[in-house]
């Protein structure tokens, strides 16, 4: 996922020359990075759109240098600042650690107010988790995109009642489709898809929590029905503590379908990323809670003109706080399957949604989602004491 903005937006000039221009503002700490994660894409955009629609609120990026030298200056900006948000989790922060905790306890020493912006909580590994503790316990504001997030977190004991803290946010989309961009990547897929009778699209980080090996068992039932599919990962693997990349490939030797198995690695072009998209046949997602709120990559999905096949929400009120979600699955947009169905229902669902094509109307109104996205954070750090300039 790519998004364009400003120079001065990655290099905080914009706002760095003085503390003057920092004073009051609402900082988004990231670090700019040749991959954006879809939690930095999503900060940059989120700080974006609140200062099209808050712009007297004083919204603005930190991006945070990795080298020990810069750390003066940064903290000097943060003195300035009446309230700091981390992002969990710190992906874009890579190996750092200790640097965000320097700040966070910075920020609590001088008065500035912290907030944290959660994207996963029990999909994270517990040494993950753990590290991220002292972040989510000196937050004033917690904001996650799901319920269900923010149950994990008021049921992990350890965290001392910070689901009291949990303000609920809409999830918006970070990438747009664009005109079509045809590349060596494409054309690898065109070739592949050439001999298989359909093209299975999943869009996303591969990791455990998303269950992503599961694919690889319908893949391997298709195939036993006399149905030959391609399986295209659109994504790469995160760096883990669980070897989920090396059992992933395991599966795929052990079924003897290394030749449909695609993992495309990272894509950075928005235009690429949607052809990609239009070579699928149907998407397929299985995961283990079923459809929630926070999942960006089905939502892509739908941007898109392909079917897309999930295991249905456990309950609606997942999407209570999201209408536009609430929307889309209102109009009959996604195709749901039982979180208990056998391989059998999957491909029978699968292969009639690939038979019916895609849609011809756009589902998702980017722009009244981000919207959305905005008054809810806007609220969310409005409700914390405004810290005196004094």
């Amino acid at each position: 996922m790519n998004v364009q903005f400003s120079s001065d937006a990655v290099s905080g000039t914009a706002f760095a020359s003085s503390s003057a221009h920092t004073r009051g503002r609402n900082l988004f700490l990231l670090t700019p990075s040749g991959e954006q994660c879809g939690v930095e894409s999503f900060a940059r955009l989120l700080v974006r759109e609140l200062n099209t629609d808050y712009p007297d609120a004083g919204y603005g990026l930190l991006p945070v240098s990795p080298r020990w030298r810069d750390l003066p200056a940064l903290l000097r900006q943060v003195r300035h600042a009446n309230c700091i948000v981390f992002s969990v989790p710190l992906t874009s922060w890579k190996n750092l650690l200790v640097l965000p905790l320097v700040i966070l306890l910075f920020a609590r020493c001088v008065g500035c107010q912290v907030a944290v912006f959660i994207h996963e909580w029990d999909a994270l590994h517990r040494l993950r988790r753990i590290a991220f503790a002292p972040f989510v316990w000196f937050s004033r504001s917690i904001m996650v995109v799901s319920p269900l997030i923010a149950r994990q977190i008021a049921q992990t004991p350890w965290l001392f009642r910070a689901g009291q803290k949990c303000r609920l946010v809409p999830n918006a989309p970070t990438v747009w489709p664009g005109e079509p961009l045809v590349t060596e990547r494409v054309e690898g897929i065109r070739k592949a898809a050439g001999n298989c009778d359909i093209v299975i699209g999943h869009f996303g980080a591969l990791y455990k929590g998303k269950a992503s090996t599961a694919l690889l068992d319908v893949c391997h039932y298709l195939g036993e029905r006399g149905v030959r599919a391609l399986v295209v990962f659109i994504g790469s693997f995160p760096p883990s503590l669980d070897g989920y990349e090396q059992q992933f490939w395991a599966k795929v030797a052990e079924y003897g379908i290394e030749d449909r198995v695609i993992v495309t690695g990272y894509v950075s072009d928005d235009a690429e990323l949607y052809t990609l998209f239009n070579e699928a046949s149907v998407f397929l997602y299985l995961f283990p809670e079923g459809l929630t709120a926070r999942r960006s990559s089905v939502i892509h999905c739908l941007q898109s003109n392909r079917p897309v096949v999930v295991t249905e929400p456990r309950s609606m009120s997942e999407f209570a706080h999201h209408k536009g979600f609430r929307s889309v699955i209102e109009s009959g947009a996604l195709s749901f399957i039982p979180a208990d169905a056998s391989s059998q229902m999957i491909a029978d669902r699968l292969l009639d949604a690939a038979k019916r094509g895609g849609r011809t109307t756009q589902v998702i109104d980017s722009e009244a989602w981000w919207r959305a996205t905005t008054a809810a954070t806007h609220a969310a750090l409005s409700e914390r004491s405004v810290r005196s300039d004094g």
